[in-house]
């Protein structure tokens, strides 16, 4: 006959060794006065505690029909449980709490996990003190350690294992007054609670002296902390105040940059913190969530499917994600942000003994259904959830100083509102949530407008959360935790009274004898597919310089793949109308913004589009500077920077709003003019005007007059539309008085508008009011015009499928 059989495991730390025997040290007398138990409790030479976990199996009290290969004692009273909830998108959610109660009772110190010595003690242990008393004074670190909750068949006297359920520790209780222990146990996710697991971890170093604002290094203390703390190079927080990038040498840091990530360079007093930061830094969320609970929280890597995790987000989110965090912050908190801005959906599966991780999508057609032939008679219940009705999503990001707070709208760069304004009117009330972004990186906006979308579009209209039992056995579909399926019943109906199938996924099991109740949420995404990652949107809505675009998308989505290129995913560039997008470097090396190459940044055939309703501008050229008056020293202007760079097909759509212009090119300098007549032994001296700065973004600064007593001006600075005027000319002097010579001198050249070259700087101009052929003029020539910047370098790849705005400037390979 075959019975059901109930078993509690649970692991704790026992001693291989043998006291006394190397390598353990340990001596009557000298460490002791009585033998260890072989636990952490009782060891007396910790430094060699040699752990070897033996599992101890506790049956449920009465059993008589315990199998004869499993050693259990039984004492279990009873076993209750508090299944954990799945939230999805928005946090860790709860934890699972599984309490065992169990008898305590006489022990004679024998079976797994017993005493070595027991022949050595001076007393009777079977009469002394009892099981639960003793493994409380002997095993009180048990927190974190594994529990198995197993259920299983015993036929005729072999067990076989059919569910087991895991957990960690979290606390004991006992042995009370009635005679019980408390075992209470929790999923493996409550190790990054924030009271248990912080990142980064807390950094015990301090500045040994204080330092100035402009301090390039100091020494920690404690001695030896850098080594044991500290990596070779990093960022830093110092005082809370400022970061810092550094490399270190032994417990000396040196700072390579200060007032970094939007912080000011201050001074710090000795005895300030030097806290390491840790930098997230254009990684998948799945790597992120991953690393925050191995290496902060202690979660086992075993229990992460990190393959299965990244599938997941490569096919159906593809965004990645940057931030600085500057102070220890809780596990939780840190992965329940990254949970909700990437749209995931984490939680424990006990049975499978991993932590599942999924990006939240729409449940497929073909999902298994439960309707009224495999769900347990009166147990549907389904019940709106108004609360969690959404009508605009604010979301802040493009965080300034992440040593500011995180919920002052001061501390971000940018804002993005979705909405669904309409749906006020419906509903009769607004519902706004706010979201203060770490983790979407300015100028990412592409991937807040995602994330208002996901949410807007999922709880526009408030899902339902639906519930129902099912039996364990014989019903062809065993529901998994954050599993997606359909719902039919009779009371869920379309408009016209058709049955209709509601797409829910799973957020609550809970196992029973003979069934499972299961809770789940409606799953509607209205009017958007949330598992699209096709079609990538880079936007550029505000002035920015030098962009290259490749790290630009890897700041927003994974690295583009050949696989991709298979699959479809395709890019889009949007320059929004009234945006400056301006290189910051003069010349030919100058670009405003830089594709990319084919190869190199792209695989072959993967689309880009540039949409250009706002400007690309090339750097504007600095004006020559004039000549001085003794000298031939007349400057030319500058080259202008190109706008678009390529080696990667593009098609561009320039809209009538759109300019696509390299930087106009700086004027040259006016040259000087060294007037001596034939028949007066006296000269007469003039300096060159200043060349005018040319038209672009960083308009081009107008070249310095030529030095003299009677200089004339300086070039004019351009303008985003318009090239500066060239600088006045400078008056002659007579050598013989010093007297001036009004009219005498030589004017700089203008800078030139966008994507035009800069004027030269004026030569030979007459000077006084002497006769031709009567004097002699020793002129230089003025400095040359600054070539136009180009507009497109790399035009053989375009294709320019709306050509409506404006376009000025060479356009070259």
């Amino acid at each position: 006959m075959t019975k059901v059989v109930t078993y509690i495991e649970i692991d704790v730390p026992y001693c291989a060794l043998s006291y006394g025997t190397s390598p353990c040290v340990a001596a009557l007398g000298t460490t002791g006065d009585a033998k260890c138990f072989n636990t952490l409790r009782t060891c007396q030479d910790p430094a060699n505690f040699d752990n070897a976990p033996v599992t101890l199996r506790f049956a449920m009290e009465g059993c008589d029909y315990l199998p004869r290969d499993v050693f259990a004692l039984p004492c279990v009273q009873s076993v209750s449980m508090s299944p954990g909830v799945v939230s999805l998108g928005k946090n860790l959610g709860e934890r699972a709490t599984l309490t065992v109660t169990l008898k305590d009772f006489p022990s004679s110190d024998t079976g797994p996990a017993g005493d070595k010595y027991i022949a050595e003690r001076g007393y009777d242990a079977f009469k002394q003190g009892t099981y639960w008393g003793k493994f409380r004074a002997r095993q009180p670190y048990v927190r974190g350690r594994a529990l198995r909750w197993v259920r299983g068949t015993v036929n005729g006297g072999a067990f076989v294992a059919t569910e087991t359920r895991h957990y960690v520790i979290d606390s004991f209780d006992g042995p009370r007054p009635d005679g019980t222990f408390a075992l209470v146990a929790k999923d493996v996710l409550k190790l990054a609670s924030n009271d248990r697991a912080v990142a980064p971890k807390l950094s015990n170093g301090r500045l040994g002296a204080s330092i100035t604002n402009v301090a390039t290094s100091f020494t920690l203390l404690p001695v030896g902390v850098g080594n044991l703390e500290y990596p070779t190079s990093g960022w830093m927080s110092l005082s809370g105040k400022e970061t810092v990038a550094f490399t270190r040498a032994g417990d000396t840091v040196t700072l390579t940059a200060r007032a970094q990530w939007g912080s000011t360079a201050v001074a710090h007093s000795a005895g300030g913190r030097a806290q390491v930061c840790l930098h997230v830094n254009g990684e998948d969320p799945a790597d992120i969530i991953r690393d925050l609970l191995v290496d902060f929280a202690g979660v086992e890597p075993a229990f992460i499917p990190l393959d299965a995790w990244k599938l997941s987000t490569s096919t159906y989110l593809g965004n990645v994600y940057t931030s600085l965090i500057c102070e220890p912050t809780g596990v939780e908190t840190l992965c329940s942000e990254i949970i909700e801005q990437a749209g995931l959906v984490v939680g424990w599966d006990d049975v499978a003994q991993q932590i599942k991780l999924d990006v939240l999508r729409n449940v497929l057609p073909t999902a298994a259904k439960f309707s009224e032939r495999n769900i347990l008679p009166d147990s549907l219940t389904v019940r709106e959830q108004p609360d969690k009705r959404l009508s605009q999503v604010v979301i802040y990001f493009g965080m300034r100083n992440p040593l500011e707070s995180l919920d002052n709208p001061d501390n971000y760069q940018c804002t993005e509102l979705v909405a669904a304004l309409e749906s006020e009117g419906y509903y009769g009330s607004s519902a706004i949530h706010t979201i203060y972004s770490r983790w979407i990186s300015f100028p990412s906006r592409a991937v807040a407008t995602r994330l208002g979308s996901i949410l807007l579009a999922r709880f526009q209209n408030p899902p339902r959360k639906i519930g129902f039992s099912v039996f364990r056995e014989g019903v062809g579909i065993s529901p998994a935790p954050i599993g997606g399926y359909r719902v039919e019943y009779a009371g869920g109906q379309d408009m016209f009274g058709a049955r209709e199938q509601v797409p829910v996924q799973v957020t609550k099991l809970n196992p029973k004898a003979e069934a499972i109740d299961v809770e789940a949420e409606e799953i509607i995404f209205a009017g958007v597919d949330p598992g699209d990652v096709t079609d990538r949107v880079v936007i550029l809505d505000s002035d920015q310089y030098d962009l290259f675009l490749p790290a630009l998308h890897n700041t927003n989505y994974a690295p583009v793949t050949p696989q991709d290129v298979l699959d479809g995913v395709n890019l889009t560039v949007l320059v929004q109308a009234g945006t400056t997008i301006g290189g910051a470097t003069a010349g030919t090396s100058g670009f405003a913004l830089r594709i990319g190459a084919t190869g190199t940044d792209w695989p072959p055939g993967f689309p880009i589009k540039l949409v250009v309703a706002g400007r690309l501008r090339g750097r504007a050229g600095n004006g020559g500077n004039g000549a001085d008056a003794s000298g031939y020293n007349a400057g030319a202007g500058q080259a202008g920077g190109s706008a678009l760079h390529t080696r990667h097909p593009v098609t561009v759509e320039l809209l009538a709003s759109g300019q696509i212009k390299g930087g106009g090119g700086g004027g040259g300098g006016g040259a000087n003019l060294v007037y001596i007549p034939a028949y007066n032994k006296y000269a007469r001296y003039a300096p060159g005007g200043g060349g005018g700065g040319g038209g672009g973004a960083l308009s081009g600064v107008g070249g310095t007059r030529g030095g003299g007593n009677f200089p004339g001006g300086n070039g004019g600075a351009g303008t985003v539309d318009a090239g500066g005027a060239g600088g006045a000319p400078g008056t002659g002097q007579l050598s013989s008085t010093g007297a001036a010579v009004p009219g005498s001198g030589i004017a700089g050249g203008a800078g030139g508008a966008p994507g035009q070259a800069g004027t030269a700087g004026g030569s030979y101009t007459a000077f006084g009011p002497y006769p031709p052929g009567n004097e002699q003029r020793n002129a230089s020539a003025g400095g040359a015009g600054g070539a136009a910047g180009r507009a497109i370098d790399g035009v053989s790849f375009c294709t320019f499928a709306i050509n409506a705005g404006q376009r000025a400037g060479p356009e070259v390979n």
